[in-house]
């Protein structure tokens, strides 16, 4: 895993710095720990990032834009300003049916 991209005790306003680019998927780390990853991330209209069952919490929240989430099959669609928390032992996919940047928060749990 890449390490943090921002500096501790120092502002940063993640809708600046996180652009979108052509048919990407960006990626940035904000804060890397022993139980939580901290990353912002950037889509592309038409991208889908997946996830098989995962052991950690998710917790997510749409910076910009519009973003479908599929939780266990379950489509959420979310917009500017929404969360959600993803449970553990779920499968889930983000999709950019519309260009979005969010958020998210994993947590190990001990």
């Amino acid at each position: 895993m890449q390490t943090e991209e921002f500096e501790e005790s120092k502002t940063f306003n993640l809708t600046n710095i996180l652009e979108f680019n052509s048919n990407a998927i960006v990626v940035k780390n904000i804060c890397i720990q022993d139980n939580c990853v901290l990353q912002a991330f950037a889509f592309d209209f038409g991208k889908v990032l997946s996830h098989a069952e995962s052991p950690y919490l998710r917790f997510v929240h749409i910076i910009e834009g519009k973003a479908e989430v599929v939780i266990d099959g379950n489509s959420t669609f979310m917009l500017r300003g929404d969360s959600i928390i993803i449970p553990t032992s779920t499968v889930c996919s983000f999709e950019a049916n519309h260009k979005f940047k969010m958020l998210c928060a994993t947590i190990k749990t001990l």
